[in-house]
């Protein structure tokens, strides 16, 4: 099979989201500018084919030679101009990067490495996490998601960057970090053990009545992704499972090759899985093979907005040729498939060079896959972050009153208004949120109301609210 690489540029849509997501101990999948961004394997360093100067060697000799430098950037004035210059393409799934940068994001992709198996993303008072993965040392130690990590190790990491966080908290395999963690307005200290951590695939089995459902979810599709499913189908035929739910809601995508593979293990021998279309040569079919495969009485797939790429691969060939039903919002529509050029110095040209259709020949670029049920599923990036300068008081008009607000309705407090304006009933579902949360009850919103307001809503939303998506499943089930 011919290499090529899916991955996406990550939406502006989430209002929380002030920083790129990591995973702890792995950077994940938003971190140079271009957002989700996966490498193929076994691409060779290029030989030089010219030493003629041209237009591009004198503008780069100027720069080196000639350019005042005043800005403080950590990449190298090369890494600036090769970065500009793929750039200004316009794609954002082509770019430049560095050895390092290459490493990381090769590390992210495959799913596996040290840390403690969370993602977060920043805000003001430290890091939000979003999802904690199975059988993590987070998750052995009761790290849940929607806490808001304040300290590590005692030391405050307020105004921290991702990266800044992700640095301290990562360590040596084995030792332990020291967590101070704000739960639903509540303080708690936590000790996690830092160890090799497998966050690409995780399972359950779950019960609709007396029938068996089994849940697989995939989070990146990377070199060890398809073994692992593999082990999960075998485990749920051993138990009867007859019902298959794959969640592939925030997966940007990954290796077309553990797509295909992922496929293969469901679809029976000869049917297409799908196609690609490169810039030079014919349209290339990609077919299933006589494998064993692992068969259930009906499957479903639950998706969102940022599912994308390879999530689009599989989710359109199990749709259209299983017949298994979509569920959640319309993916993230990535139709255009990516390879790499590894260069004497070990950085990385990955650009766009073909393009995939579903097995029908749909080309999803630019629209993505419509559910069969459409299912709006909550989460915290619905919602305003504001930064919080200042306190706010009656009569007063402003943006981070308005996100106050939004913020309160959710939690069930009621608000008469959501435009900003701090009515007479604004300022009573305030302090009724402060009484209930053991804060001083003044009717005026600070800093601290906003930190335990935002903790209340990640929790609520986190392990209160119904996963509507999975819901919806249980009822087609039933």
């Amino acid at each position: 099979m011919d290499n090529y690489n899916f991955e996406y540029e990550q939406k502006k849509k989430k209002k929380l989201k002030k920083g790129p997501l990591y995973v702890i101990g792995c950077l994940l999948c938003l971190v140079i500018g271009m957002g989700a961004g996966y490498f193929l394997r076994g691409s060779q360093p290029s030989v030089a084919t010219s030493k003629e100067t041209n237009i591009y060697d004198e503008i780069r000799q100027t720069l080196e030679n000639d350019f005042l430098d005043t800005t403080d950037s950590q990449l190298s004035l090369k890494e600036r101009i090769l970065n500009g210059m793929v750039y200004g393409l316009g794609d954002p799934h082509t770019s430049y990067l560095s050895q390092e940068q290459s490493a990381a994001f090769t590390t992210s992709v495959n799913g596996s490495f040290q840390g403690i198996g969370v993602t977060f993303t920043t805000v003001d008072e430290g890091g939000l996490i979003l999802k904690v993965y199975q059988n993590t040392p987070a998750a052995k130690a009761g790290v849940l998601a929607g806490d808001m990590i304040t300290k590590v190790e005692g030391t405050s990491i307020a105004g921290y960057t991702s990266e800044k966080i992700k640095n301290t908290i990562q360590g040596e395999s084995g030792s332990e970090v020291s967590l101070h963690i704000l739960r639903d307005g509540k303080e708690l200290d936590l000790k996690v053990k830092r160890e090799s951590v497998e966050t690409s695939v995780a399972s359950q089995i779950k019960t609709v009545g007396k029938e068996k459902v089994g849940y697989l979810t995939i989070t990146t599709f990377g070199e060890r992704t398809s073994d692992l499913v593999e082990g999960v189908l075998k485990s749920f035929q051993k138990e009867n499972v007859k019902h298959l739910v794959i969640d592939l809601r925030d997966n940007s995508g990954g290796y077309l090759d553990a797509a295909h593979n992922i496929l293969d293990l469901l679809i029976k021998d000869g049917e297409v899985l799908f196609r690609v279309e490169p810039k030079q040569g014919k349209e290339q079919v990609y077919k299933a093979t006589n494998r064993e495969k692992y068969t259930f009485d009906d499957g479903y797939i639950l998706v969102n907005g940022d599912s994308a790429s390879a999530s689009e691969v599989v989710t359109a060939a199990l749709k259209e040729v299983l017949g298994y039903k979509v569920v959640g919002e319309k993916t993230y529509g990535k139709g255009t498939a990516q390879t790499q050029k590894v260069f004497a110095d070990s950085s990385v040209l990955k650009y766009t060079n073909a393009k995939w259709l579903t097995p029908k020949g749909d080309w999803v670029n630019g629209k993505g896959i419509k559910p069969d049920y459409e299912v709006k599923m909550k989460s915290i990036g619905d919602f305003h972050v504001g930064e919080m300068k200042k306190s706010y008081h009656f009569d007063q008009v402003d943006d981070n009153v308005l996100f106050m607000q939004e913020k309160l309705k959710e939690l069930g407090y009621p608000v008469d208004r959501e435009d900003g304006y701090f009515s007479q009933k604004t300022k009573t579902a305030l302090e009724a949120f402060e009484k209930d949360n053991h804060l001083k009850v003044d009717g005026i919103y600070d800093k601290n109301d906003s930190m335990i307001l935002l903790s209340a809503l990640s929790y609520h939303i986190y392990q209160k609210t119904i996963d509507q998506g999975y819901q919806k499943v249980e009822e087609l089930i039933k």
